[in-house]
């Protein structure tokens, strides 16, 4: 069973929904389909879909009107405009209205779905911004820039919460050295190899992980670091 999210295609061109559901499905996207801007309002509202594909020429209501009306009616799911008009003026409107992002008929299916991945990938960036972690006694607030211990303020420094939000944002998965020093750091290159090794032993410190047998921050030999949110 796929376990992508669900993407809402609005076009009154039957025909050019089916490529484009045919295209995603084969991705492993969940497709609904409506085939003019009223429908495709009420089915945003009714169905949430974590994505919509919306054409600018429709009838009842055209990408425009459906937009501006998606976004009054608070949907904050991302709107990528698809439509054969591909003048500027129309590009402006659109994202005026409130689209996400906007690409001109005829297109390539690779840059549709590479847009449409790169899409809710910001979209999942943000809601796990909106996120609070949980680490044994420690609860730290990625959106309010706070960690408390046992109820009580834990100082971690903007370097330590930049590091946190690195390894969660790929917990389960292992950051290498290099990726530590080039975002956390701001730089690839520093005098001693130990650095980004020092870093972590002082955020396990804080966080009380035990730094000879640790239960959230784990080294991975020849990998670099990996946080476990859930560990055994």
């Amino acid at each position: 069973m796929s376990t992508l999210p669900r993407i809402l295609v609005v076009d009154d061109d039957r025909a050019f929904v089916h490529v484009v559901t045919y295209c995603l499905e084969c991705q492993g996207y969940r497709v609904i389909e409506a085939f003019d801007g009223k429908a495709g309002i009420d089915l945003a509202i009714r169905e949430r879909p974590a994505l919509v594909v919306l054409d600018i020429e429709m009838p009842l209501l055209d990408g425009f009107k459906v937009c501006r009306e998606l976004r009054r009616l608070n949907f904050d799911s991302p709107i990528l405009m698809l439509t054969g008009k591909s003048e500027i003026e129309c590009r402006v409107s659109g994202l005026d209205a409130g689209a996400d992002d906007y690409l001109a008929k005829p297109c390539d299916p690779r840059e549709l779905l590479a847009r449409i991945r790169a899409l809710l990938r910001k979209r999942q960036r943000a809601e796990f911004e909106a996120t609070v972690l949980y680490l044994g006694s420690v609860q730290v607030d990625l959106a309010g820039k706070t960690a408390l211990c046992e109820g009580k303020p834990l100082p971690l420094t903007r370097m330590e919460y930049a590091l946190l939000v690195l390894l969660a944002r790929n917990a389960g998965r292992p950051v290498s050295r290099e990726t530590i020093l080039d975002v956390v750091c701001g730089c690839t290159r520093f005098p001693s190899t130990r650095t980004v090794d020092t870093h972590i032993w002082r955020l396990r410190k804080k966080i009380g992980d035990d730094g000879e047998n640790p239960r959230w921050v784990k080294s991975i030999p020849g990998q670099g670091y990996c946080l476990v949110l859930t560990p055994e």
